[in-house]
């Protein structure tokens, strides 16, 4: 069941087993990965926390414990045991890379950059760790690494199953190129990027931008109306949106975007 991502009814079962098991183990932290793929963290540390008492815990069991704590936004904690987990096994690229997310999200870095460094000496050719390598590179302005990166990890996706392309790399290497004026090159990424996740509101807030600055201001209209759907209460997506109307002459548009920018941005102060 756990293989077979049917996380529900695994934690029915498991829940049972242990009724009259109750020093597995095993089934405490088979339990435990269900509820954090349920996304309960918080039930799913109690279910480690006794698995743990009960047998060493494994380094695959603290970096989904450090996983847990991400989920509960504690971020010393979760930093805390996957970094151990890394301790335990410095082989486990999977902690490695955990530890990476963990440190961009706190700001750190040139730490994050050491660990997808690291995952890519154990897991080479992993698109994900060179995507985030990129994103690593960008957050310490170093651009052009950054660029180099992300037409790595296009490549890699683009030699495996097609099913397994992300869009991440695509608009990653898109928003750069669009900052640097790369319009040419930035749209078919942009473009594809859509294709693959529809109902991400950041790649049609980039192709707005870049449609924007093309002066195709149709197509911004067209790309930015949809990000406003997607994400309804973003005050500066209606801000875009109405210069878009502006520029198109629709005037009573572009003023029911701008008045809708100014509401939001105030709810949110």
């Amino acid at each position: 069941m756990l293989d077979a991502s049917r996380f529900h009814e695994a934690e029915g079962a498991l829940t049972a087993y242990l009724r009259d098991n109750d020093l597995s183990g095993t089934a405490h932290a088979m339990l435990a990965y269900a509820l954090l793929r349920e996304n309960k963290p918080a039930e799913s540390l109690k279910e480690y926390t006794r698995a743990a008492a009960i047998e060493e815990p494994s380094a695959q069991m603290l970096e989904r414990v450090g996983q847990d704590y991400v989920l509960l936004g504690d971020w010393v904690d979760a930093d805390k045991w996957t970094l151990r987990a890394v301790q335990i096994d410095p082989a486990d690229a999977d902690a490695w890379y955990s530890l990476g997310r963990i440190r961009y999200t706190e700001q750190r870095f040139r730490d994050a950059l050491s660990c997808f460094q690291q995952v890519l000496k154990l897991s080479p050719k992993s698109v994900k760790a060179e995507n985030n390598l990129g994103l690593s590179y960008e957050a310490t302005n170093q651009t052009d690494a950054a660029v180099e990166a992300y037409r790595k990890a296009i490549e890699w996706q683009n030699e495996g199953p097609r099913a397994q392309i992300s869009e991440q790399p695509l608009l990653n290497l898109g928003v750069v190129l669009l900052h640097r004026g790369g319009l040419a090159e930035a749209e078919p990424l942009l473009t594809q990027a859509a294709a693959l996740a529809p109902r991400d509101p950041r790649i049609h807030e980039q192709l707005g931008h870049l449609y924007m600055q093309k002066r195709d201001y149709s197509a911004a209209e067209h790309e930015l109306d949809q990000a406003c759907k997607l994400d309804p209460k973003n005050s500066s997506l209606h801000f875009l949106l109405g210069q878009a109307y502006r520029h198109l002459g629709m005037r009573q548009e572009a003023e029911a975007e701008f008045a809708a920018s100014a509401r939001l941005a105030r709810e949110t102060q």
